[in-house]
């Protein structure tokens, strides 16, 4: 008999702002790393399935080496995981409780402090879990798995840092899910559209993202693979649209542009996310980006834009792109007949009054473009791990200072001392979204 291995993407409750769920892609990259002819590996989603159903789980399946849980930061999905952690306890109390995921790779101690956790995984976790499995078969020691912090008796276990490489991501094995489950009306982009993701990492250095992390490093999947999975999206689930949710899905030019081709191919709609500075550098090369969105079946393009001053992006966020040039980028995308989807953040470090106004005129002045672009306005929320983070505590924010505290973070509500419930009304009066399902 296989031994069995669960992966739970525990329930995430943005319903406000973002009302559907998606492919869980962190747990299912994690499913596609492990063979499956050695191992009963299961993917659960809390999002699809309830607390019973994974109770019930629990005690019919046999075998169980461990319970990997991915979890982000904020959203709720902290303290499900914590939850559904209590019940592997009660059923399987030899049996380690491993997390991973974006909270884990900021604060790896922190969560490792907690007593309903024996193991967690920082980095990519493709690169880890496989050899997690093979260390606690007694195959390799433990600290011979990247990225672990591990409870042995009294001792810490730590291996060595588990970095994003260019070949870090491994293809997706579609059949631990029902893709049928994630198929949603997009209004903005088709009426059968999937999510997907076909890059980890992200180039450029905006201060206040969690993907600097990744320290600019960034990996793909090959052209080949995304081809095949859409087609097969396509052909199995009846798709004309997908979503792509890669930080920055223009990294590799001549990647973006071969799918761009194969997309068109397929007659499928899609949408993805551009930095300013990939649409300045075509322009700076004569590359025919946007003659070939314009062309193709791109229906949306998602921009962080961040701010409306040029003091703040330059000394605050670091955005690499002045105001000007940001709006000229988005003239060009509306000018394609492209969709914008713009996002802003106010309240940074040090930002002013002042400043927190030129971001509201700036986006008064991108609802004047046609298509008029959408527009969400998030309230900044210091981020562990990230640079402007030390910028933060300096100015008198209080992080949570428990696992289970971080679970209701929430970057649509003032956590820091200087932003008030004023603030987030103005959030609210400047968010311009086309009615649709599934968030950004």
């Amino acid at each position: 008999m296989k031994s069995a291995i669960i992966l739970v993407y525990p329930r995430i409750q943005f319903e406000e702002n973002y009302p559907c769920s998606w492919i869980p892609f962190s747990v299912l990259a994690v499913a596609g790393a492990l063979p499956k002819d050695e191992f009963n590996v299961i993917v659960f989603d809390e999002n699809r399935k309830s607390k019973g159903e994974f109770e019930a789980l629990l005690k019919q399946v046999k075998n169980l080496i461990c319970v990997g849980f991915s979890v982000m930061t904020g959203g709720g999905q902290i303290g499900r995981a914590l939850e559904l952690a209590q019940k592997v306890k009660q059923i399987w109390n030899k049996t380690p409780v491993v997390f991973g995921g974006p909270h884990v790779n900021v604060l790896p101690e922190e969560t490792m402090r907690h007593p309903l956790v024996d193991i967690v995984l920082s980095g990519p976790g493709q690169a880890s879990f496989p050899l997690l499995i093979q260390a606690l078969r007694g195959e390799i020691g433990l600290k011979d798995v990247p990225g672990i912090m591990a409870k042995v008796k009294d001792e810490l276990v730590c291996g060595n840092p588990n970095k994003l490489k260019k070949n870090t991501l491994v293809p997706y094995d579609f059949g631990f899910i029902d893709v049928n489950d994630y198929v949603q009306d997009d209004s903005t982009i088709a009426g059968r559209t999937i999510n997907y993701i076909s890059s980890q990492g992200c180039a450029h250095k905006c201060r206040f993202c969690y993907e600097t992390n990744y320290r600019k490093k960034w990996g793909k999947l090959p052209c080949e693979n995304v081809v095949a999975d859409i087609e097969s999206f396509v052909t199995s689930f009846n798709a004309d649209g997908i979503k792509f949710y890669d930080a920055d899905w223009f990294v590799d030019f001549k990647r973006s542009e071969n799918l761009i081709e194969e997309l068109t191919r397929l007659n499928v709609s899609w949408a993805a996310s551009i930095h300013p500075k990939d649409i300045l550098r075509a322009v700076a090369k004569n590359q025919p980006l946007l003659a070939k969105l314009a062309a193709g079946k791109c229906k949306r393009l998602l921009m962080g834009i961040e701010s409306g001053s040029d003091r703040v992006l330059r000394e605050i966020v670091d955005k690499g792109a002045a105001k000007a040039e940001i709006f000229k980028a988005a003239k060009a995308i509306a000018d394609c007949g492209i969709l914008g989807s713009y996002t802003f953040i106010v309240g940074f470090p040090d930002e002013s009054a002042e400043e927190q106004g030129e971001t509201f005129e700036f986006i008064k002045a991108l609802w004047d473009l046609s298509p008029r672009p959408e527009t969400r306005v998030h309230i900044y929320t210091p981020y562990p791990g990230t640079p402007l983070y030390g910028d933060a505590l300096a100015m008198g924010f209080s992080p949570p200072e428990k696992l289970e505290d971080w679970s209701d973070f929430d970057y649509y509500k003032a956590q820091t001392p200087w932003a008030d419930t004023a603030l987030e009304s103005k959030v609210k009066e400047f968010t311009s979204m086309v009615p649709k399902i599934g968030g950004l």
